[in-house]
């Protein structure tokens, strides 16, 4: 199982970071725009077992996903497990912990088991985690940005 992890320094406190993150509309806001990003189903403000239906650009097709909120613990993580999409497992994990000065960094941690076959041969591990890598620098900075005081 491969795993990716990004850290993100926010310039707010838990609150307002779980507030940002448990909203559908702004993850599709700080997505990056080349992924086309839209949501087909999900609600306002996610929850446990809220799912999740939208769908993106990559590797230069447009995919479907489903996602679950498989754990949820206010203000500190919740859980997102793929029930549908390209890749045999995925999970991703937002863990927001607290840093200096009433701040905090929000934690991604993925875990992922690349597609096998035909399509493996393409959707190596490491294009996935080149794309991860990317897709999160520009996320952190959108953050960044829009919870900035």
């Amino acid at each position: 199982m491969a795993v990716f992890e990004s850290r993100t320094p926010l310039p707010c406190n838990a609150e307002r970071a779980f507030s940002f993150l448990t909203r559908p509309a702004n993850m599709q806001l700080i997505a990056p725009p080349e992924m086309d990003m839209v949501f087909v189903t999900a609600p306002e403000i996610i929850e446990l077992g809220s799912k999740l239906v939208f769908k993106v650009r990559g590797f230069g097709i447009v995919q479907e996903f489903e996602h679950e909120i498989v754990e949820f613990e206010p203000r500190k993580s919740f859980r997102e497990k793929m029930l549908r999409g390209p890749l045999p497992k995925w999970t991703h994990d937002y863990i927001i912990e607290p840093a200096e000065n009433d701040l905090v960094v929000l934690i991604n941690r993925i875990e992922f088991e690349p597609p096998g076959g035909l399509l493996g041969m393409i959707v190596t591990e490491q294009r996935v985690r080149d794309q991860l890598q990317d897709g999160h620098a520009h996320r952190s900075a959108a953050m960044q940005k829009h919870l900035a005081p």
